[in-house]
């Protein structure tokens, strides 16, 4: 297990901020949820498939593994934290959505506590309330408009990604072509939903850009940051599209953002980049 803060806050933060993009390029290519879905998960499979087996193969003159139980589970709960999210996109309203999935971080936390004891500090859970309050802040208008197999998809959802975090916090491995299966797993699903059900985009350029460039970026920096830092910590980065995606959508579609989303977010964005400082900070002192 790696500990270098520095690297995977870098890591994390490049990751939401570039997932963060994934919303508006969506929309500005006039597709559903399927489609999108869709292009995004045979993308990371012809992406990151192809990388994988080529490592597997050298690591493997080695006598190590690359494409091992960890790598297959850790992608398979990709694939499934995709599939509970398109349900939840479905199912329940968009503020509902996004205050569950705020509830990340604090499952991460729980989960690595429990099963692989990695306690979490005060200033963890601090930043978790405040990020939780944040996204309630940036959603309150929204919220008890969704349904309840909606909301349980969500925190599916959340669970899902919180869980996979911590397993690729416990093996210390590097997981970041995991997400290739994960491509697998989800493409299994959506494309036949895709081809029953969904039209074709209006502008598929866009989705071509999100699913060979935002996506892959995205995945392979999240994937990659709890080799570093805590899940806690890598969870909160995921908060970063809560916070930017409104902000894209003003600027690309000229959508209000109020002055209450505006607060929020700047809670969240505050408290991400001050537990990042602080863990650097802590870092130095116990390397001093």
């Amino acid at each position: 297990m790696h500990h270098d803060p520095r690297k995977g806050a870098l890591l994390g933060f490049v990751g939401g901020l570039v997932i963060s993009l994934d919303v508006p390029m969506i929309r500005l290519a006039g597709a559903d949820t399927w489609t999108s879905l869709s292009i995004r998960s045979a993308c990371l499979v012809l992406l990151f498939m192809p990388l994988a087996i080529a490592a597997h193969r050298r690591a493997k003159l080695e006598g190590r593994a690359v494409i091992d139980r960890h790598w297959l589970e850790v992608g398979a709960l990709y694939g499934l934290s995709n599939i509970f999210f398109t349900w939840s996109v479905f199912s329940t309203s968009t503020a509902n959505l996004v205050f569950i999935l705020a509830l990340n971080p604090l499952l991460a936390a729980l989960i690595a506590w429990v099963l692989i004891g990695e306690r979490p500090g005060m200033a963890t859970w601090l930043a978790i309330a405040a990020t939780i309050f944040g996204v309630g802040l940036i959603v309150a208008e929204g919220l008890g408009k969704g349904t309840t197999g909606g909301d349980l998809a969500a925190f599916g959802a959340a669970a899902s990604i919180a869980l996979l975090l911590v397993r690729s916090r416990k093996t210390g491995a590097d997981l970041s072509l995991s997400p290739g299966f994960g491509g697998v797993v989800t493409l299994a699903i959506g494309l036949p939903l895709a081809l029953m059900h969904s039209p074709m985009p209006q502008a598929p350029q866009w989705l071509l850009a999100n699913g060979l460039i935002v996506v892959p970026i995205a995945a392979f920096c999240l994937a990659l940051a709890p080799r570093y830092i805590p899940a806690p910590q890598a969870a909160m980065f995921y908060l970063l599209e809560t916070v930017l995606a409104p902000v894209w959508v003003f600027f690309v579609f000229g959508e209000t953002v109020s002055r209450t989303t505006l607060l929020g977010g700047f809670i969240v964005l505050a408290a991400i980049l001050a537990h990042s400082w602080w863990s650097l900070r802590e870092t130095r002192t116990a390397a001093a």
